[in-house]
């Protein structure tokens, strides 16, 4: 048991993708739930590659508009205010690095989920970290 999770960590250390930093809380959660609305809707990558393409390019354009109606809407607050225009527009950035990311790491008919890499080092399941944070790595890997 222990040889095939030390296997299965190795494994992901060679899969991840290269990851995405997220260093401002209130947008940790908003990249997290984006990169993994784009994992859940590519579900199990195709075999082929040209569908599998296909298949992130989709879902990278729903999950987009749907985090792009969200803050039309002013579901995003700091406090009690709408963000700023300066501040989506930091994450707008954050969240192209979030596709692009995601898009790079999906290279295999594999179903996929998006983790943390804490700072010190460590990974875990996404909102599952130890501690609260002011910063963490959005890593895309196989399951």
């Amino acid at each position: 048991m222990i040889i095939a999770m030390v296997a299965a960590l190795a494994l992901q250390d060679i899969t991840a993708s290269g990851g995405v930093a997220v260093e401002n809380v209130p947008q940790i959660g908003i990249a997290t739930r984006h990169a993994r609305c784009i994992v859940r809707r590519i579900g199990v990558a195709p075999q082929d590659d040209a569908a599998r393409a296909e298949a992130v390019d989709n879902a990278v354009k729903t999950c987009r508009a749907y985090i792009e109606s969200d803050h039309a809407q002013g579901r995003f607050k700091l406090g009690d205010r709408v963000v700023s225009a300066g501040w989506w527009k930091r994450m707008e950035r954050v969240l192209d690095a979030v596709e692009s990311d995601v898009s790079n790491a999906v290279v295999s008919p594999s179903q996929y989920k998006v983790i943390w890499q804490l700072p010190d080092g460590g990974r875990v399941d996404a909102y599952n970290a130890p501690d609260p944070l002011t910063t963490v790595r959005l890593l895309t890997v196989p399951l």
